[in-house]
């Protein structure tokens, strides 16, 4: 069998480390523009940048439709049939739909990276009914529904977040700020204990922005075009954003406002608060990059808000300078050199007319943005503590290995002997039930046997033995 692979020009000669499957737990909020989904754009980046650094990754990426974002040779996508509306698309689980992906006959994961911690339970119990035993679980909380964010819901899915965070092994939030906000809440609901186990899985995961996107130099001849290129939210300031530029209106007219997001509830909005709205803009590009060519030519940018955003990121790495409202968050977000913080809805029109009015002082405002896109938000530097958690929870799922008994030597001397088997194969050789668990021998096959290993071809796994190749390179890092 092997032969035959070679004769494909599949070379398995230079595969030294086994290949560890990652399952990835969708947040889309976006189903309309998938390509401009944050939870899209960020697997497509943390991906982009982990393969420059390790070649031993696969992720199996359920979602609503085929994305060419995340098409990658280390990625499968599985079409899924999901809400986007957030509070059902949190609370939705399809059992069966799921049950397609885990099936262990097919291929047997190392890692769930669940980017919504609301589903932990589900999708925790059902790998471990799939595989018998458990797999470590890692996060990112791109949204969380507490008082800040949600101050007039009824019913929320707060308590669902944490706890889904109490069952991983660690979980990323944007920003260290946001971290120590959600402790100092979860300790009006939770025990000490509980607040310290949080605190041990929360770890700051900060987004970045991709290299090949940030402007070389300043464009310093914009038209004066404002841009808020947020969703239309109150959690973005979009009210004040509106009352900012009625009182801004009234003292000149001579700039345009460019909402690159904006839905009907903030059409409408707007349409009581301006008689005339023609100086609005509202075609957002459906492509990114050209939406990202768009924004270099806008004169200054608005960040409502003391909390952290990737539109905000996507700006900056035009040179786009911010009037910010001042807090901790905001602070991470464009660094301490800029002047154009806020606390006032007064302060940030007099910061709006001096943008439009001294030229000098935006360029330098600008320029002082894309240093600190260049020096600290690109995601060559952002990687490296995404890469961290992931290895730390496959050396948790390789510490996990069968010690004793002689099915371990009969299966060795199976894989040998074949040369290469699949995933199904192994699983009719065994003929075990649903109720014996395979990971275990599954880790000892890849770590303790010269020459043997895991890795995919054509988006299929096998265990491969290779007696010319008699040293496993058995770091992950």
């Amino acid at each position: 069998m092997l032969e035959q692979f070679f004769e494909n020009d599949v070379d398995l000669s230079s595969i030294g480390k086994s290949t560890y499957q990652v399952l990835c737990v969708p947040n889309i909020t976006s189903q309309a523009a998938l390509d401009k989904d944050s939870y899209v754009l960020v697997m497509e980046n943390v991906i982009k940048e982990l393969n420059k650094i390790r070649d031993d990754l696969f992720f199996h990426i359920p979602i609503t439709k085929y994305t060419k974002r995340l098409d990658f040779d280390n990625t499968k996508q599985y079409i899924f049939k999901m809400p986007s509306f957030p509070n059902a698309m949190r609370a939705h689980y399809d059992f069966y739909q799921w049950n397609e992906v885990l099936n262990a006959k097919k291929i047997e994961m190392d890692v769930i990276w669940s980017h919504l911690p609301e589903q932990t339970t589900n999708i925790k119990n059902h790998c471990h009914n799939i595989y018998s035993q458990d797999i470590p679980v890692i996060g990112y909380s791109h949204w969380i529904e507490n008082s800040e964010f949600a101050p007039n819901w009824k019913t929320t899915f707060y308590h669902n977040n944490i706890t889904g965070m109490l069952q991983m092994d660690k979980c990323g939030l944007n920003t260290q700020t946001q971290i120590d906000a959600l402790l100092e809440e979860a300790a009006e609901h939770y025990s000490q204990k509980t607040i310290d186990k949080l605190r041990d899985i929360m770890i700051p995961l900060y987004l970045g922005i991709e290299q090949d996107k940030i402007s070389k130099s300043v464009k310093t001849d914009t038209d004066k075009v404002i841009v808020f290129n947020h969703r239309t939210k109150e959690y973005r300031g979009w009210k004040r954003f509106i009352k900012i530029i009625q009182k801004l209106r009234s003292q000149r007219q001579d700039f345009k406002v460019f909402c690159s997001m904006i839905d009907p509830t903030g059409i409408q909005m707007l349409k009581k608060s301006f008689n005339d709205m023609s100086f609005f803009d509202f075609d957002g590009p459906s492509d990114r990059d050209e939406y990202i060519a768009k924004l270099e030519n806008c004169r200054v940018g608005f960040h409502g808000g003391t909390r952290w955003a990737m539109s905000s990121q996507d700006g900056s790495c035009k040179g786009i300078p911010y009037v910010y409202e001042i807090g901790k968050e905001t602070g991470e977000l464009f660094g301490d050199q800029m002047q154009t913080g806020f606390k006032t809805t007064e302060e940030a029109v007099k910061l709006f007319n001096r943008m439009l009015d001294d030229n000098d002082w935006r360029n330098k405002q600008s320029q002082l943005a894309l240093d600190h896109c260049s020096n600290v938000h690109t995601w060559g530097n952002r990687i490296i503590p995404f890469n961290d958690m992931i290895s730390e929870a496959i050396d948790k799922q390789l510490s996990d290995v069968i010690k004793s008994g002689d099915k371990k030597d009969d299966i060795v001397e199976f894989v040998k002997r074949n040369k290469m088997v699949d995933t199904q194969t192994m699983s009719d050789y065994l003929g075990w039930g649903k109720q014996i668990g395979f990971r275990r021998y599954r880790n000892y096959l890849r770590t303790e046997v010269d020459g043997l290993y895991t890795t995919m071809i054509n988006k299929k796994e096998y265990y491969v033995y290779n007696e010319n190749f008699t040293t496993i390179q058995r770091t992950i890092r």
